[in-house]
């Protein structure tokens, strides 16, 4: 009986076939998909634009929505992590108790809240977020209804991982990678397990951590940006009104609280460019591994994350004693992996054909770093070659975290630095004139 069946009470008689050709239209399909997308894009560019054509008081609103919004993003994606999670456990779960994978996740699935009233409650508060939003994206695309997809592509005779490609989002690239590696050796449970150790899951949690740190001070900084346009441009002019009635000139610090504020006024159009291109650059490093990976810094930091993916997966080719060049060739050809990272395996794979020892390919293709190859030799020549990969997958895995959190420690002030220099000049603005006035009236 499959899911639907279930779900829909009375069985009814329905094959394989004729359930993969049902959800192969609903799969495949995805021709709503760019025009939502497209039309969310258009109401965001005509929504910035009306703001930023209001001057600053159309600033102040833009970074509101930017924070709600970021706000949004930021639990939809944390949402998504611990769901990910969740099916990589029932997955891990299933295949260590060699029972159906199907069932198994068809189990997790009618286990999550249903109901009408959660139905209500979720399109009302997802009706804040766009109107019309959870008609037009969310009932297609609910973590909830991918995994039914994914339950239907199961009991349809599809592989694990196709199933898991067919429905993209359900499952983290790790876990695309655990089952791609786990069908092609017929070891689906140990590769599972192997592949979620807590070492190599952390990094993604740590990028979720890092956003707030840097997300909110920088929102900060452009809302006191804005406050101090407004200064210059409707406080500061009665100030020098007073001033001139009473024969006095202006103080200092309200000179260069003016002169900055002017300054921010005549490059204000910058704010309204920098916030959609920040917010472009964030989804793209969300959702492109292309682009996250030639990006700097971060692809400096991700290149690492990826790398002890690949000696994660190439230990556990090896200890089923499969030949170098082969398990090379396997990990390229699981789709898991960016165009440069298959670049990269490919051409360590040739080199390794060519007689060149496994360790000095990996290295002159950027997989393995110089100081590990001495103990890479050293383990193949003494037959623990695998074991000494995945240990040196584990510090990869732990190194790349630590970048992370060192990044992340090194950058996160400077914003909050700078919002207290400009606290401090509006702070010198507003108050020093006052001061400066009551001292030349006492006199």
């Amino acid at each position: 009986m499959s899911f639907r069946e279930q779900e829909s009470g009375p069985p009814q008689p329905q094959t394989g076939a004729a359930a993969a050709e049902e959800l192969g239209f609903s799969v495949l399909d995805r021709s709503w998909k760019p025009a939502a997308i497209v039309g969310t894009v258009f109401a965001i560019i005509v929504v910035i634009g009306l703001l930023v054509s209001l001057g600053v008081f159309g600033l102040l609103p833009l970074l509101f929505l930017v924070g709600i919004y970021g706000w949004m993003v930021f639990a939809f994606l944390h949402y998504r992590q611990c769901r990910q999670e969740e099916l990589l456990q029932v997955l891990t779960a299933a295949a260590e108790a060699n029972l159906p994978l199907a069932p198994a996740v068809a189990a997790y699935l009618r286990d999550r809240p249903h109901g009408r009233l959660r139905e209500f409650s979720v399109g009302v508060l997802l009706f804040f977020v766009l109107p019309g939003y959870y008609w037009l994206w969310y009932r297609r695309a609910s973590f909830d209804h991918k995994i039914e997809q994914l339950v239907l592509l199961l009991e349809a005779g599809h592989t694990l991982s196709e199933a898991l490609q067919l429905t993209p989002g359900v499952a983290s690239r790790q876990t695309l990678l655990a089952a791609a590696l786990g069908e092609e050796t017929g070891q689906l449970c140990r590769c599972l397990v192997s592949f979620s150790n807590p070492a190599r899951s952390r990094l993604s949690t740590l990028w979720l951590e890092m956003v707030p740190r840097f997300a909110y001070p920088l929102l900060l900084l452009f809302v006191m940006t804005g406050i101090l346009q407004f200064w210059a441009l409707y406080i500061a002019p009665k100030y020098e009104r007073i001033l001139r009635e009473f024969d006095m000139g202006r103080p200092r610090a309200m000179e260069q609280a003016l002169a900055l504020g002017r300054f921010a006024l005549s490059w204000s159009w910058v704010l309204g460019l920098v916030i959609p291109a920040l917010l472009v650059i964030l989804i793209l490093l969300i959702l492109n591994p292309g682009f996250r990976w030639h990006f700097p810094v971060v692809g400096y930091l991700y290149r690492g994350y990826v790398r002890s993916q690949i000696l994660q997966g190439l230990s556990f080719l090896l200890q089923l004693k499969e030949p170098a060049p082969d398990a090379l060739a396997v990990l390229a050809g699981t789709g898991c992996f960016v165009g440069a990272a298959v670049r990269q395996l490919d051409l360590a794979r040739c080199r390794v054909e060519s007689g060149e020892p496994l360790a000095n390919s990996l290295n002159r293709e950027l997989v393995l770093p110089r100081a590990m190859v001495p103990l890479v030799n050293a383990a193949e020549r003494a037959g623990n070659l695998p074991w000494a990969l995945t240990e040196l997958a584990d510090v990869l895995a732990q190194r790349a975290a630590r970048r992370v959190q060192r990044v992340g420690m090194a950058l996160s002030p400077v914003p909050v630095v700078l919002v207290g220099v400009l606290v401090g000049i509006i702070a010198l603005g507003l108050f020093v004139p006052l001061i400066h006035m009551m001292e030349g009236l006492s006199q």
